[in-house]
């Protein structure tokens, strides 16, 4: 009876990653909403917007070159949201191949049950890996992203932020205790 409820447990699981998704794909889709009463031009929601800009002198055009220059400076808080980008996409692909198998009626028992658990432990290492970035980020670093894959784990921290000879055992005992990954397999590397 145990391994009925497992199953039923990872199948809940595997449907809630698997709307979560479709939602997340939903609403990232090229699809613009208007407000009521406003046209194209006026406003668009998702529409890229200065906190202190003019909303009568300013374009959209002029919104995305103040962009690129404000993001020309914080280039490395860039390159932390490009690999956690990254990351969940080829997490979406991984999720969507798992619900196709579940989903297809001549796969077999034995694959459906592996898919079901694969779906498991890529919904485990999401939760570890933010839990070990909150923490870490909480510890004085400014940003971080955290990789857990095949019993290893790869922190990559903004440089500059703390000494690195002294960081080092704190982010491995950080990630040791979320993650259960050993000292061994941890490894930090300083982003550029």
């Amino acid at each position: 009876m145990k391994m009925g409820k497992r199953q039923v447990i990872l199948a809940a699981l595997v449907v809630a990653l698997g709307a979560a998704v479709y939602l997340n794909w939903q609403f990232a889709g090229g699809n613009t909403v208007q407000m009521a009463g406003t046209t194209a031009s006026e406003k668009e929601l998702g529409q890229a917007q200065l906190v202190n800009a003019d909303p009568s002198t300013s374009s959209v055009a002029d919104s995305s070159e103040e962009m690129t220059t404000s993001s020309a400076a914080s280039g490395s808080s860039d390159s932390f949201t490009q690999a956690r980008l990254t990351r969940q996409k080829a997490r979406d692909q991984s999720v969507e191949l798992l619900e196709k198998v579940t989903s297809d009626v001549s796969s077999s028992e034995d694959a459906k049950k592996e898919a079901v658990t694969k779906a498991a432990e890529i919904a485990q290492n999401i939760q570890q890996e933010n839990n070990a970035e909150n923490l870490i980020k909480a510890k004085g670093f400014s940003d971080c992203v955290v990789y857990l894959q095949n019993g290893t784990c790869n922190v990559v921290v903004s440089k500059g932020d703390k000494e690195m000879s002294e960081a080092v055992m704190l982010i491995k005992d950080i990630v040791v205790g979320q993650t259960g990954v050993t000292y061994d397999k941890i490894k930090i590397i300083e982003s550029k």
